[in-house]
């Protein structure tokens, strides 16, 4: 697997009233239900959106929301045939998060953050 993981753990601003977080961008291995694994490539994003506090105070933001696609750049096949079934992404910096796929251009739906 590539090292050159993009990543900007800081916000990055406020657009339409969502906070980006963090983008993550690399290369990663998933792991299907039955176990098999597949070399893919990831672009993510880490999000949050801002909520009307109603008080003009500094903004409050809601819950934490990814974004991206996932991919298999050497399986054109990989996202129709895996489409809506529960995956786990292990990204090149460790850490784990589990998906479904909820469009044929790998846009994802993620399940569960692992850490």
């Amino acid at each position: 697997m590539s090292t050159n993981v993009t990543s900007f753990p800081h916000n990055t601003g406020v657009n339409n009233g969502r906070r980006v977080i963090e983008r993550l961008k690399g290369t990663g291995l998933v792991t299907t239900e039955r176990g098999k694994e597949s070399s893919v490539r990831y672009h993510l994003s880490l999000t949050q959106d801002e909520v009307d506090s109603g008080t003009g105070d500094q903004p409050h933001f809601g819950p934490k929301n990814f974004a991206g696609q996932i991919w298999c750049p050497h399986d054109g096949s990989f996202v129709a045939i895996h489409l809506g079934q529960i995956m786990t992404l292990r990204m090149e910096d460790g850490r784990r998060l589990r998906f479904t796929h909820r469009n044929r251009d790998g846009g994802i739906t993620v399940t569960q953050w692992i850490g």
